[in-house]
């Protein structure tokens, strides 16, 4: 136990620090899109379960010296084999090919380690109860993704990040193979079983659909919250929280039973309910925060509650880990790719809660009269107000959709047609009236932005970073050209059917879909007037394009004397500090232009960092310069 322990903890804390580190990299080489995001967690969800079948293959085929022979011989190879450098490869399957020429022979041991080293505790100690070490190591996993944020990346960059990792890879390496070595030593026995025998279809199914469940409402609840409560950053980390807590919950004592087992999840429903129809729009964020990650931590010992109810004796260790894998990756996919590609907008929760609610009235059919009709009483209270959101997502609806870079809905409502990602405008236009074509929102006249495109001058080329409804092509004039840089097509398509910005336009109009980042990269220096940085998704922020690296490539891309305007409207963050960094460090000069808003016009308050080569004074800025290597939110958090 002395090896055992610590090797399961380990291999968990470093297996949830490599996944935001490996994520962290892959931005500025491939662009900052909610794709790179998703195939990134599609690689370790299948590294995961390749490495839980590989943990039960080797229990079941292999008697217990030659397990340790086996993975001692797998744990040389993994150090040994050199890490492939981390580069463009490609689109999608680009990213894939780097995450395995990188980090994948290492991840698929650490990810083998919980499985594999249960079995082997419950080989030399028959008379333990090795499923412990499952909490142990969804606590470990806990503590990696809070340190990552919050202890990690403010006091590190990702190289010297790296080698810290190596050096506790080495040491996870010493401890499993000392865990190889005790159990060459003791040969304890162990009764032969096939690979795929011993256990009845309907359990296996069981052991699926309950992490399946679990995995789904962890996704659906972390895309609510991050995209339509409040889109600020590190949102994610409460409900990945709750819900690995709710592992360390259930496996670390044998307490849970069903009867008040579903009475907590309908609690916990009642919760999400209630906050997706009374607390989105007005509460305060920290009233959201903790009513989300309660309701969906109940829920979530619910789930794992019953997956635990049906663990088998340590024999069958192996093959319920894999199950429990595969049925979280199965949930993680439907949640997080299914849904986008059948839903118009982010409805999963909504349903998920009320198909949860259903089940639990299901399952406790048995009680009492009294006690059933307070349950159904309970699943009716859930199952409405979700319902009631989704209807809520047609008022004023003129079209809508969704991709892998979020959900996008236009709305009209007193002339004024909107573009919104969540509950975040990013566009709007009067279509009809004395304000037909008129800039609004972030963009009306008044704002630094419109200040700056409509003095007077001859023809300009304009680059935007994010093209959103398009508005900024009303300040276009004959002989000018705008050049759009939007990564999501969705928003291209919105833009050209549903406003009318770009049609009307004088200038000429060139949208270059893709990353901002890595289109402007392969163009000529000094081509425009102005570069215009405006591609936020919500309240979230693209860190790669905050950085030394992005700034040096905009300021290339500037004529000798053109401007550089970055949007920071932020509920969330301070970004002033941060531009203001980059710019002294280049030698530039940065100037806050804040402008008030009008809702009779359209117009919204918005703040932009106007920077120019005419330096005002040489001053230096407390706050550390971003880098593609080292950057924290942290304190820019208001």
């Amino acid at each position: 136990m002395l090896l055992l322990g610590p090797a399961v903890v380990l291999s968990s804390f470093l297996l949830f620090l490599i996944q935001p580190l490996a994520g962290k990299q892959m931005l500025p080489l491939f662009g900052g899109s909610a794709a790179v995001w998703s195939v990134c967690l599609l690689f370790f969800q299948t590294g995961l379960l390749a490495a839980y079948l590989y943990a039960h293959a080797l229990t079941r085929l292999l008697r217990p010296r030659m397990q340790a022979l086996a993975h001692a011989g797998v744990v040389l190879a993994a150090l040994a084999l050199p890490q492939g450098e981390l580069k463009a490869w490609g689109a999608q399957a680009g990213v894939l090919a780097a995450l395995v020429a990188s980090v994948g022979a290492r991840y698929f041991l650490l990810a083998s380690t919980s499985p594999l080293l249960q079995h082997w505790f419950g080989l030399l100690r028959p008379a333990g109860k090795p499923y412990r070490l499952s909490a142990w190591s969804n606590g470990a996993c806990a503590a990696a993704l809070v340190s990552f944020p919050f202890l990690w990346e403010p006091r590190f960059g990702l190289a010297e990040m790296k080698r810290w990792w190596d050096a506790g890879f080495a040491v996870e390496c010493a401890l499993l193979l000392g865990s190889a070595a005790l159990l060459w030593r003791a040969q304890p026995a162990q009764p032969a079983v096939g690979l795929v025998a011993g256990t009845p279809w309907r359990v296996r199914l069981r052991w699926l659909l309950w992490p399946a469940l679990g995995s789904a409402l962890l996704m659906a609840t972390s895309t609510h919250l991050c995209q339509v409560v409040a889109p600020a950053p590190l949102m994610w980390i409460v409900p990945l929280l709750v819900y690995l807590f709710s592992f360390v919950a259930v496996f670390g004592r044998e307490w849970y039973r069903r009867t008040w087992g579903c009475g907590l999840a309908l609690g916990g429903l009642l919760l999400l309910a209630g906050s997706m129809v009374y607390l989105d729009h007005q509460a305060a964020l920290l009233w959201k925060v903790a009513l989300y990650g309660l309701g969906l931590g109940l829920v979530c010992v619910f789930c794992h509650g019953e997956l635990a109810l049906l663990k088998p004796a340590p024999g069958g260790l192996t093959s319920y880990w894999t199950h429990v894998a595969a049925g979280g990756a199965l949930g993680s996919l439907a949640a997080g790719w299914g849904a986008s590609a059948v839903l118009e907008g982010y409805f999963e929760l909504p349903l998920l809660v009320a198909g949860c609610a259903l089940l639990c009235l299901w399952l406790l059919r048995r009680l009492g009269r009294f006690a059933w009709r307070g349950a159904a009483v309970a699943a009716i209270l859930s199952t409405t107000p979700a319902m009631a959101v989704i209807s809520a997502h047609y008022a004023g609806l003129v079209a809508a959709g969704r991709n892998f870079y979020g959900s996008l809905r236009v709305v009209e409502v007193g002339g004024l047609r909107k573009m919104l990602n969540g509950l975040v405008v990013h566009g709007s236009e009067y279509r009809a009236g004395a304000l037909m074509g008129t800039p609004t929102a972030y963009y009306w006249p008044e704002s630094a932005v419109g200040m700056l495109l409509s003095r007077a001058g001859g023809a300009r080329r304009v680059a935007v970073v994010g093209l959103g409804t398009g508005t900024l092509a009303a300040y276009g004039r004959a002989g000018d050209v705008f050049r759009f840089y939007e990564i999501n097509p969705l928003v291209v398509t919105v833009a050209r059917r549903d406003f009318g910005y770009l049609a009307r336009s004088a200038a000429r109009i060139e949208i270059v879909e893709g990353d901002a980042r890595l289109r402007l990269a392969g163009e000529a220096a000094g081509g425009y007037d102005f570069v215009i940085v405006d591609a936020f998704s919500g309240d979230s922020i693209p860190m790669h394009l905050l950085t030394r690296e992005a700034f040096a490539l905009y300021l290339r891309r500037l004529k000798r004397d053109g401007t550089l305007a970055v949007h920071i409207s932020n509920q969330y963050l301070n970004l002033e500090p941060a531009v203001r960094a980059l710019a002294a460090e280049a030698g530039w000069s940065a100037a806050k232009v804040e402008s008030g808003g009008r809702p009779a016009v359209g117009a919204l308050g918005a703040t932009w960092m106007v920077i120019t080569g005419r330096r005002a004074e040489a001053s230096r800025v407390a706050f550390p310069v971003w880098t593609d290597d080292r950057s924290s939110v942290l304190r820019a958090l208001k």
